[in-house]
């Protein structure tokens, strides 16, 4: 009875996800290839605002996001918000402040 034993190799090159499967030592083959997101895969941060606004590139974006204000030495403060109209899913979403003068720092977390 012969065993075979497939092995696989993932790698990230170029902007895609490749699978390999291993044939021989120095021989492997393309198994399939997917496209990675080129934008900002991360679920939190910090956002400095600029006249009240700020505009974030997530791919988690379109989902439910925490906003904590970092009390710095803003003088005008205002209530932050997710600015609902200029949000494109997987793509970007705007954080705005009530006070268009607020150029403070936000914290914002994405949750699932």
């Amino acid at each position: 009875m012969v065993h075979h034993l497939i092995v696989f190799i993932t790698t990230t090159k170029m902007g895609q996800d490749i699978v390999y499967q291993w044939i021989e030592d120095g021989v492997n083959e393309v198994v399939s290839t997917t496209p990675t997101p080129d934008i900002n895969i991360e679920t939190s941060g910090f956002a400095d605002l600029t006249l009240g606004r700020a505009t974030i590139s997530s791919y988690h974006a379109g989902k439910a996001v925490i906003l904590t204000r970092n009390q710095d030495n803003t003088t005008a403060i205002g209530n932050v918000y997710i600015y609902a109209p200029n949000t494109i899913n997987q793509v970007s979403f705007e954080i705005r402040s009530t006070n268009t003068n607020d150029n403070g720092t936000v914290y914002w977390q994405i949750v699932e």
